[in-house]
């Protein structure tokens, strides 16, 4: 194979006005994000290229070896697992005579928590003495529940920043893409202190109200962020990175809150999302691979969550518990007909394609006020590029893409198969908490569809 062939070449597409970062301490220097970049991390940086893993080929390959591979002898990261309760009496929105409340299962959800830990703090302390009565499942390796007491030690010295990390669809803090990152930042030099937020149901927990978890259920991280982050740890300066769906949980997550968002959210990446949720379902559709193994196997997995959770929680939901009695009815051969028949229905929506729509956080785009870096491959065979915010990003001042020609699905394996990306985002992360405050107040804000938009219809 010609060398050239198995070149991945870095292209990167930031605002038009981008936000300004000002230099702590006395300096009155200012840079932009793709400057900053420039500077810290260039393997990240447009015009910038790497030898991929020949071997692997182009996305496929990248994509089946992250797949397969579970990478055992390598980045191995230590978990001390905390249960969260979602409080019934807590709101996070009353204005106008609206309140929204995080879940609607009055006090009994949880949400499973990994803190990355030493090995030593590992071997000290926490296991099957603080398993909660809910949890019936046993815990992956290197992975026990924690000592309540030890949260504080943990993950409480508010000088060291925290990475929060929301993982893929079914997946949880054992992938070897989430092992992989959170080994680079949380070790030298870089020392951030890092936790995993898990989807409900899935890495092993045992769920304890009837819900499960889609692309748009957004109040788990932000009931972690506000009701304890915030409250706990009041300094905590927090940096959020989302992989493939917890991608888009992150972009949704942070379109959603706006202007309102948590002033210690200091920067975040959206790796390896899905932007459009219904031409990703499309485009997957649409290639050999992804029609006959990547869908059915998404489909799979997901079933499989279910399964394991049914005898807990989920037989209470009606669209969960008439599969298992019907079975003979239902044809489950793609995700899409999974979310036709529970992602949808469970959440109230009539169709896969009208979650779909919904829960694209594309819609969510221009109400973005953190700075945000969107990390996508050019070849990624599950989530597709075509509908990535090319344009957006000109007009939202927070955000920057930055593009690969060659990386799968959280692949991006270079000739030595290291991940391509884990040591320079790391490095941007500490670049930006050591050293820059971003100028958000100075941001020019896109102009909004409300002003525009009145009762679903043009007003000018």
């Amino acid at each position: 194979m010609v060398l050239g062939l198995v070149k991945s070449y870095i292209d990167s597409i930031g605002p038009k006005q981008p936000v300004k970062f000002r230099q702590k301490g006395d300096s009155d220097e200012e840079k932009t994000m793709e400057e900053i970049i420039g500077r810290v991390a260039p393997e990240m940086s447009k015009g910038h290229s790497y030898w991929s893993q020949p071997m692997l080929g182009w996305g496929n390959g990248q994509t089946l070896y992250t797949a397969i591979r579970k990478f055992e002898d390598v980045d191995r990261v230590y978990y001390k697992r905390k249960l969260l309760t979602i409080e019934s009496d807590k709101r996070f929105y009353e204005k106008d005579g609206v309140k929204l409340r995080y879940d609607a299962h009055e006090g009994k959800s949880t949400v499973a928590l990994d803190y990355v830990v030493s090995e030593e703090r590992f071997e000290n302390g926490g296991g099957d003495e603080f398993r909660p009565s809910s949890q019936t499942r046993p815990l992956h390796v290197r992975t026990k529940f924690m000592d309540p007491a030890e949260e504080d030690e943990i993950a409480g010295d508010e000088s060291k920043p925290l990475v929060v990390l929301l993982h893929g669809l079914s997946g949880g803090s054992y992938e070897s893409y989430v092992r992989n990152f959170l080994y680079t930042v949380s070790g030298d030099p870089y020392n951030f202190d890092a936790v995993v937020v898990t989807s409900r149901g899935c890495s092993r927990h045992s769920i304890t109200s009837p819900q499960v978890f889609n692309g748009l259920w957004t109040n788990d991280v932000r009931y972690y962020i506000n009701e304890h982050v915030r409250k706990k740890w009041p300094n905590k300066r927090i940096y959020m990175i989302g992989y493939s769906l917890g991608g888009a949980i992150l972009a949704n997550y942070l379109g959603q809150e706006g202007d309102d968002v948590y002033h210690n959210i200091k920067l975040a990446a959206v790796v390896g999302a899905l932007w459009d949720f219904t031409d990703s379902c499309n485009f997957l559709e649409s290639s050999y691979l992804g029609a006959k193994v990547y869908s059915p196997t998404m489909c799979t997995n997901l079933v499989r969550v279910l399964k394991s959770q049914y005898d807990n929680q989920l037989k209470h939901v009606p669209e969960i518990r008439h599969y298992f009695e019907n079975k003979d009815q239902y044809k489950l051969n793609r995700i899409k007909d999974f979310d036709d028949a529970f992602t949808s229905k469970c959440f109230g929506f009539k169709s896969a394609y009208e979650y779909y729509r919904n829960a694209s956080p594309i819609n969510r785009f221009f109400n973005i006020r953190v700075p945000t870096l969107i990390i996508n491959a050019l070849d990624d065979p599950v989530v597709g590029s075509r509908t990535l915010p090319y344009d957006d990003v000109k007009y939202n001042p927070f955000t920057n893409l930055i593009t690969s020609t060659i990386g799968g699905h959280l692949g991006w394996f270079d000739y030595k198969f290291n991940k391509w990306y884990s040591a320079p985002l790391s490095a941007v992360f500490k670049e930006i908490d050591d050293n820059w405050t971003c100028l958000s107040e100075d941001a020019q804000l896109p102009s909004k569809v409300s002003d525009i938009m009145k009762l679903d219809r043009l007003v000018l």
